[in-house]
C-alpha cells in the first residue's frame, strides 16, 4: 500500500494515497466569515470548490504561544484530497511524498517508517473533526 505523507508541526501524517488528489501551489483562497480558525477559506480549481482547511490547526497540533492562524505563504503547496462524494483541500507545513507499506494497516493508529513515527489518518477522520466544530458567531 502507498501512503502519502505530508507534516503538521512536527507530527507525520499519512494518507492512502488513492484518495490524494492533486499536489497544487497555484491558487487564490477566498475567505469565508464566521468560520473557525482552521478554515482557511475556499479555492476553485478545475470547475470545482472546495473547502482549504489547515490540518495543523484542525488536529490540535498548534501550540498555545505562536501564532495560530497561519496565512498560507507564497508557493505552499495544498494537497486536494477526494474520497467518495466529498472532497476537501488540505493545507500542510511540509510534504514528505509517498511510502510504501506492506499489508494492510487496517485498524492501525501509526507506522513506523526510518525512525518517524507516522500517524494514519482516513480523509472521513478529517470530515468528522470538522463537523465537530463550532462554526458562527461565538
Amino acid at each position: 500500500m502507498k501512503l502519502f505523507v505530508f507534516k503538521a508541526k512536527d507530527k507525520y501524517i499519512g494518507i492512502e494515497s488513492e484518495y490524494i488528489y492533486r499536489i497544487i501551489d497555484d491558487y487564490k483562497i477566498t475567505p469565508v466569515c464566521l468560520t473557525p480558525k482552521c478554515y482557511a477559506g475556499l479555492i476553485f480549481y478545475r470547475g470545482e470548490l472546495f473547502d482549504v482547511i489547515n490540518i495543523r490547526l484542525l488536529l490540535g497540533y498548534s501550540g498555545h504561544l505562536e501564532n495560530t492562524y497561519d496565512e498560507p505563504v507564497e508557493n505552499q503547496r495544498i494537497i486536494i484530497i477526494k474520497w467518495h462524494n466529498k472532497k476537501l483541500a488540505v493545507i500542510p507545513d511540509e510534504i514528505i511524498g509517498m511510502i510504501w507499506i506492506d499489508g494492510n494497516y487496517e485498524g492501525l493508529n501509526s507506522y513506523r517508517h526510518e525512525n518517524k513515527d507516522i500517524n494514519l489518518i482516513k480523509p472521513d477522520y478529517i470530515w468528522k473533526k470538522l463537523l465537530e466544530l463550532s462554526y458562527g458567531h461565538h
